[in-house]
């Protein structure tokens, strides 16, 4: 059964020797009257498993339904990998909690990133949230830390303070499907302080459906859901590419961003990983020009053999980035866009047949 401790802003979940904590920062956080983020951490796990969950503390009645819906829903889509579990708790209990203020998540990444350049003044998030333990490990303090002082002057812009969580969750759950869990449960964690927390897409709707199945996506993003707290997908008509074009207009946000994937690199983007070539094709396409945000800032022909179309996720990207070349009249920008995406077969039929390993 887990259990929850908590000794103010650091928490404890755990479970049978199974660890997860929690240093929260940038507020005081009040004694915990919800355990229901602990649904959201503990879930991926439990499909994997097939082992249900048991909670030892007051769970918010609308998460467990959501919770076990979400495991039906991954179940269905990935079978024989995923399960469908139950979810108890000792004391079911809905929230009765008022309004509160709302919280936005922030990476430094393009999407949260163009997520405050287009909210209307009145409608900005009064915190941001910054996870630490995703893309940077809880015990690479250095680099974390480079990326909150590298995003902190857009931040200050917009009049919005920060709230960070270190947390080792990330070491528990299947890859593909996790970080929609550890966002949604850290958020979680905060939901006595605020009701609704923003997430900005990944993809449109259009590009959900070549992603699919994604870890944050448009279907299952609404479960993320209580009695009185729930995340809001936002941005959701604006492409990557489209993003990046609004960025490019705003030198503080375009300093700002961070999105390399090379771990020994960010949050300075190296410009060679697949992630920053893929940016810079979105920077030629929506721009005709590359920002100076690169530690390699060049392009060359040769670079688009970087971007591996046989992943899903990458294939929405580069598919919207050939599309948004057409509509711009800029193929010729970027020799070799059209040819590429042919040669691959991203039809749902073709990728159906690969998921259910019929082709």
């Amino acid at each position: 059964m887990w259990k929850v401790e908590q000794d103010g802003n650091q928490v404890r979940l755990s479970d049978s020797g199974r660890t997860i904590s929690y240093q929260v920062e940038g507020l005081e956080l009040p004694q915990l009257s919800d355990h229901s983020f602990a649904v959201w951490h503990t879930l991926p796990t439990a499909m994997l498993t097939g082992r249900d969950i048991e909670i030892d503390g007051p769970v918010d009645p609308v998460v467990i339904a959501n919770g076990e819906k979400l495991a039906r829903v991954w179940s269905m889509w990935s079978p024989g990998v995923l399960q469908p579990v139950k979810i108890h708790a000792s004391k079911v209990v809905a929230p009765q909690r008022g309004k509160r203020s709302v919280l936005a998540f922030y990476s430094g990444g393009v999407d949260s990133t163009f997520h405050l350049m287009a909210s209307p003044k009145d409608d900005l998030p009064s915190r941001a949230l910054t996870i630490h333990g995703m893309d940077y490990k809880p015990d690479n303090d250095r680099n974390f830390l480079a990326l909150v002082r590298k995003t902190e002057p857009l931040l200050k812009h917009f009049g919005i303070e920060r709230v960070t969580i270190k947390s080792d969750v990330a070491q528990y759950g299947k890859a593909t499907i996790l970080h929609g869990f550890t966002l949604a449960g850290c958020a979680s964690l905060l939901s006595d302080v605020f009701g609704t927390v923003q997430i900005a897409a990944d993809y449109t709707w259009e590009q959900d459906m070549m992603s699919w199945p994604w870890g944050t996506n448009h279907v299952t993003n609404r479960y993320f859901a209580g009695s009185d707290w729930s995340l809001k997908t936002v941005t959701s008509d604006f492409s990557r590419t489209e993003k990046i074009e609004a960025i490019a207009a705003n030198k503080m946000a375009c300093d700002a961003i961070s999105f390399c994937t090379d771990s020994k690199s960010r949050p300075v983007n190296c410009g060679r990983c697949q992630k920053c070539v893929r940016t810079k094709l979105m920077f030629l396409i929506a721009t005709d020009q590359i920002p100076p945000i690169f530690t390699d800032n060049s392009y060359q022909p040769s670079m688009l053999g970087r971007i591996d179309l046989a992943k899903r996720k990458e294939r929405a990207f580069f598919a919207d980035i050939y599309m948004q070349a057409v509509a711009r009249d800029r193929e010729q920008h970027v020799p070799g866009l059209g040819a590429k995406l042919r040669r691959v077969d991203v039809s749902p039929r073709h990728r159906i047949k690969r998921f259910l390993g019929l082709g």
